[in-house]
């Protein structure tokens, strides 16, 4: 009967009705944005871009960072205090799937949160295939543009169901399909994402925070990813910090998890890190067990004569239990990424259980993350998606 009145839950689609404003890397105007929605996910009126005569986008980025927002270079949070949690997302709907009930408990007791992604969510192809109804070999990079902008405010309905604001969000706008390799850059050559074809930040819904703070967007290279995240950890002063688990099946996912890690360490952070885990081998064997069961918890089991989920300690360290009426909000907010529910609807409804589980950085999986990180998954052009198409989330 619960399962039931869980599938019955309306699906929220926060899409824009225009045109797709093309490559990034040449002039456009900038769109109003406009938000459709059913029900009463997202009462919160998004402020619309300001009307624009055709500049290049750097010169855009400039004239929001210092004529709109005021701010300088190294000033994104003034005169604040302390945020409570800072959870690290790589892409949209990782920080739903990974840390929604904990947000939620966290605004209801009052507390400040704030989420970061790492990437536009522009870099998989099936889901973008779905988007606009073409076959995967004619997108172009217009079509992933789309893609990202429409993830991006699928942020900004889901997290808004978990009681943020849209000036809880950053988006850091570095590439899908491509943060593992930003990490591992070398050199002064960005790194360039083969789907939209660009070698630097951007955001198609709100100014991407090195183009926001520093007047002009970054390229894609480890040392300015770095930058950015100790920027937020200094500048957020965050009581706990949540990123996805080295472990993590995907590679953009151990690239956050190891740009979160070496910004705790340059920084110099005391407070409490959490790890949360999103893939571990196929995604028909994790999360376990599949389907929407509210009542259950998290499980291990076997695979292949191995464990899942893989190269990590079980049971969890620490395991936050949830209400059902927790639950439903959390469905409701995972049903706002109606772009990925195309693609991947009875994975990530699996993710809702009757807790949320993580794991400590530091605490006691280094040497597995030594073996593991970079391993197994990494190929040079394939690392969007394996064989069995669970790399695009």
């Amino acid at each position: 009967m619960i399962e039931k009145t869980f599938m019955n839950l309306p699906v929220y689609w926060p899409y824009l009705n225009q045109p797709c404003p093309c490559y990034l890397c040449y002039y456009y105007l900038f769109p109003k944005p406009s938000m459709h929605l059913s029900g009463s996910i997202f009462p919160i009126q998004i402020a619309p871009f300001l009307s624009v005569q055709p500049v290049p986008i750097p010169s855009i980025w400039s004239n929001f960072s210092k004529t709109i927002y005021g701010l300088q270079p190294g000033n994104y949070v003034t005169n604040t205090k302390p945020i409570d949690l800072l959870i690290f997302a790589p892409h949209p709907d990782d920080e739903t799937l990974g840390t929604a009930g904990v947000i939620m408990r966290s605004v209801a007791a009052g507390k400040r949160v704030h989420v970061v992604i790492f990437t536009n969510g522009d870099g998989y192809p099936r889901a973008a295939s779905q988007l606009l109804k073409k076959n995967i070999d004619e997108l172009r990079p217009e079509d992933y543009f789309e893609l990202a902008r429409v993830r991006q405010f699928e942020v900004y309905a889901a997290t808004a169901e978990l009681g943020l604001k849209p000036s809880d969000i950053t988006f850091l706008g570095y590439p899908d399909a491509g943060l593992d390799r930003v990490y591992k850059s070398e050199g002064p050559e960005p790194f360039q994402q083969r789907f939209t074809l660009m070698r630097n930040t951007y955001s198609m819904v709100h100014p991407d925070y090195h183009s926001l703070v520093y007047g002009m967007p970054a390229p894609y290279l480890k040392e300015f990813a770095l930058s950015d995240t100790i920027d937020l950890i200094r500048c957020l002063q965050p009581k706990e910090i949540y990123v996805t688990d080295g472990a993590d099946g995907h590679p953009d996912h151990q690239a956050a998890y190891l740009f979160v890690r070496d910004a705790v360490q340059a920084t110099g952070y005391k407070g409490h890190v959490y790890t949360y885990l999103i893939h571990s081998g196929p995604d028909s064997q994790w999360p376990w067990p599949r389907g929407i069961t509210p009542r259950l918890p998290f499980e291990s089991h076997e695979y292949k004569e191995k464990q899942i989920p893989s190269f990590v300690k079980w049971p969890p360290p620490v395991r936050v239990p949830m209400t059902e009426t927790e639950s439903i909000r959390k469905l409701k907010a995972i049903r706002a990424y109606r772009s990925q529910l195309a693609t991947d609807r009875e994975y990530l409804e699996s993710f809702i259980k009757n807790e949320e589980i993580f794991w400590c950085m530091g605490g006691g999986n280094t040497e597995l993350y030594k073996s593991y990180v970079w391993r197994q998954y990494v190929s040079s052009d394939s690392a969007y998606m394996d064989e069995d198409g669970y790399f695009g989330f």
